[in-house]
């Protein structure tokens, strides 16, 4: 009975020796992925708890308000932002731990997202063995959570809305009018403007080429420039109202469809400009909507599907 009473004080000696020689006394997780999305996109997008709702691999529950998530019995909380890195707390009834997560530019279209943190061991042995499967535990659940934030954000669709496409301006011929009024334009002024475009177009054989195009500028919300034109098949010349336009080709133009009524359009215009801040490009003309939908045809805004073209250099 005593040599039984030896070996297992050895054993638990040797077990007790084993927390202290092999777990340190700050055990490090350091998890990092990369992803193609700009920087300040993926930071954007991050540090809204709301849009956390799309990528997390836990639980569904709509708890965006409490800026706190779960996953595998563990919360995730994030309750400030930095410059560039959001501060993530990891926790349950007995455990926190305080992690970072930064974004590291590689380039405009890449960025490395690496979270980093410290857990603290125990002096207690059991509590101290407690901790080193905690951790292990949290370095599994943090490496399926960078890998979620990747498959859900590696699009531009998913980083800005829509699907925001870079191409290049084909030559175009263009016949446009304008008209400055005292509201915002009804459908029926901008269809009237048109209109004009369409009869002077046919009254000189010309073809329309593509769908109408409008642009409405104010700069008090009181007072509108509505432009519209049309693509045609020819050179016209410029008559009263009516003037001639050519889009030269080669320039860069950034092209998305939104299906929806004008606010649904102005949220997409809203990321357009994300996207030509995060990407440092430059306007060098206004941008214009291709108007795929006649709007006198269909009542339902929510079916109006229009196409935002906005050139950049």
């Amino acid at each position: 009975m005593k040599k039984v009473s030896i070996i297992l004080a050895l054993v638990l000696l040797l077990a007790v020796a084993f927390t202290y020689l092999f777990i340190p006394n700050k055990i490090t997780v350091a998890e990092k992925i990369s992803i193609m999305a700009n920087r300040e996109a993926i930071f954007r997008r991050l540090g809204d708890t709301i849009e956390w709702q799309k990528w997390w691999p836990g639980e569904k529950q709509n708890n965006a308000a409490k800026h706190s998530f779960t996953l595998n019995g563990f919360h995730y909380s994030l309750n400030d932002k930095k410059f560039l890195s959001l501060p993530i707390a990891i926790s349950n009834s007995n455990f926190k731990a305080l992690t970072e997560l930064t974004f590291i530019s590689e380039n405009t279209n890449e960025t490395t997202l690496s979270l980093n943190g410290v857990i603290p061991t125990s002096y207690n042995p059991i509590r101290r063995l407690q901790l080193f499967f905690i951790a292990n535990k949290i370095k599994k659940d943090v490496k399926n959570l960078l890998q979620s934030i990747k498959s859900y954000y590696s699009t531009t669709a998913s980083l800005y809305d829509y699907d925001i496409q870079k191409k290049s301006v084909v030559d175009s011929t263009l016949i446009s009018t304008s008209k400055e009024i005292k509201e915002y334009p009804s459908i029926a002024i901008i269809y009237s403007l048109i209109d004009e475009l369409k009869i002077y177009a046919k009254q000189q054989s010309a073809n329309e080429t593509g769908h109408p195009m409008l642009n409405i500028f104010t700069k008090d919300s009181i007072t509108y420039l509505v432009k519209v034109a049309i693509p045609v098949d020819k050179k016209l010349s410029s008559s009263g109202n009516i003037s001639y336009r050519w889009m030269l080709g080669g320039g860069n133009i950034l092209i998305t469809e939104v299906k929806g009524d004008q606010g649904e359009i102005q949220k997409a215009y809203n990321q357009i400009q994300y996207y030509i801040s995060d990407y440092k490009r430059v306007a060098p003309a206004i941008p214009f909507e291709s108007l795929v939908t006649d709007r006198r045809q269909e009542p339902d805004s929510s079916k109006w599907v229009t196409r935002i073209y906005y050139p950049v250099m």
